[in-house]
Order: structure tokens, then sequence, then C-alpha cells
């Protein structure tokens, strides 16, 4: 009888225990997107040139599906739990794309890969060396862009250096909807940028012919 009272104890326990860890939840991860910001300008009647855009370079630390925040000089945090819905290098590369087509109406922008027969002005190299909140809030984008022409002759350069916010932080860091939605903007005052460096290139119809 002692043996089957205590039996019936221990099971007791167990189906206890298993319901408080069955009540225990874990964490849901949270997914985030870059959206172009740009107004769209109104369209030309007749493009006047093609403009290829390639794929943005990102260091190692950000080609991951986390995003990650800059806690210090020498450290970052990533939360396993907020993440890309996308490849970061994609997401930048497709609002650049979507931002710049905006800043152009007069011109075509694709993106990389793009036919070989397809004639282009100019071809835009970006490569970012940070992308990402820190965590005074502020949110950066810094790295160089080059515009560049047939064979790969350099039209023009610059390095880029933007900044905004800064955004709310909490305990865990700053707050991540609102540093995606400044990264959007960063990324919509870079297409700017470039678009201003596209429309000061000498026109086809001006280029001196020997």
């Amino acid at each position: 009888m002692m043996r089957s009272r205590i039996g019936a104890l221990a099971a007791a326990a167990l189906v206890a225990l298993g319901a408080c860890v069955s009540l225990k939840r874990t964490p849901e991860a949270r997914f985030f997107v870059l959206r172009a910001v740009a107004e769209p300008a109104p369209a030309a009647a007749e493009p006047l040139a093609a403009i290829g855009l390639a794929p943005v370079r990102l260091p190692g630390y950000l080609r991951r599906p986390q995003l990650v925040t800059g806690e210090g000089p020498h450290e970052l945090r990533i939360d396993e739990f907020e993440r890309w819905a996308e490849p970061l290098e994609e997401g930048v590369t497709r609002v650049l794309a979507e931002n710049l087509a905006a800043r152009l109406p007069s011109h075509r922008v694709v993106r990389h890969p793009w036919p070989a027969s397809q004639e282009l002005r100019c071809r835009i190299a970006l490569e970012l060396e940070r992308f990402s909140a820190g965590g005074d809030g502020r949110v950066r984008l810094e790295g160089r862009w080059a515009l560049l022409g047939p064979e790969g002759r350099s039209l023009a350069s610059a390095p880029a250096a933007l900044e905004t916010g800064p955004v709310p932080v909490g305990p865990g860091g700053a707050e991540p909807g609102a540093a995606v939605a400044a990264l959007s903007e960063l990324l919509a005052a870079l297409a700017a940028e470039l678009a201003r460096a596209v429309e000061e290139l000498p026109r086809p119809e001006a280029v001196a012919t020997p």
C-alpha cells in the first residue's frame, strides 16, 4: 500500500511538472523588412537611359538573419528573436533600387544581373561598412559608393556617412521596429545622394566625340 501511494504521488508530481513546463512559452521571433520611403516623382514620357545597380556589399558581421545593433566601440548585440524577413544584402539592394527609381523618373533602374545587351548610362556600386543602430540609439549608415562607366571606369565616387535618430532605447538596446524604420530612411537619403550624382554626369549626347 505504501509503495503504491508513493508511486501515485510521484506520478502526480511528474504531471504537475509537465504542466508547468508546457505553460512556459518560448519567445516568438519577430521579422522585419526594409521599405522604400522616397516619394515617387512624375514618370518621364521616355526614359533617358538605364542605370545598373550592382548587389550591395555588406561586412560579414551583418550578413546574418538576425538584427545586429552596436553596444559599444568593440561590442555587438545579436538577438536570436529579432530577424530579417529576407537576406539583408537583398533587402538593401531592393529598397535602394526602388528609391532610385522614384528619384530618377527619367531613368530606368535595373538590378544585377541584367542582359549582356543592356546599354547602361552607368553602374552603381555600393559597399557598406556600417548599417545598424548603436547603443546610443543613433542609427548610422557608413560606406562608399561609385558610379562606373564602360569597362568599370570610375565616373564619380564618394564616402557615404549618414545618421538619424535617436530611436527609443530600452534594456535590450534600440527598439528594433524604430531602428529598421530609421535604416529605411537612411537608404532613401542615400538614394537622393546617388540620384544627384547621376544627374550631374554629362548627358550622353553632350559627350564630345573625336
